[in-house]
């Protein structure tokens, strides 16, 4: 059923320009709509901003266009920060590091 109708929600990163630590239930936006929330966050030390992995909900079939195209936001704290989504990993996403690759792993 779910191949005909498409997916409704998926789990993207967000590497969230935010000055306070993260904590987790944050509202995610697209374009000025809430369309999810944070699941679980961590400092990436290594990306120099928090990361967020959170679930976005549309009625319609999410495409991964439609995800990649919103502009989107985490509301923490009564405070909105801007969130740039990825679907991989925002570090490594390639999993090069562990293959012993390091130029072009970052």
């Amino acid at each position: 059923a779910q191949k005909k109708s498409g997916i409704k929600k998926r789990l993207v990163c967000l590497k969230v320009k935010s000055p306070v630590p993260l904590v987790t239930l944050e509202a995610i936006s697209r374009d000025g709509d809430v369309v999810g929330w944070v699941c679980r966050t961590a400092y990436g030390y290594s990306v120099g901003c928090n990361v967020a992995w959170g679930y976005v909900e549309h009625p319609e079939k999410i495409s991964l266009d439609w995800v990649k195209s919103g502009k989107y936001q985490v509301e923490c704290m009564g405070e909105v920060y801007d969130a740039e989504v990825s679907l991989a990993a925002p570090f490594d996403p390639k999993n090069l590091r562990v293959k012993g690759i390091y130029e072009d792993a970052a």
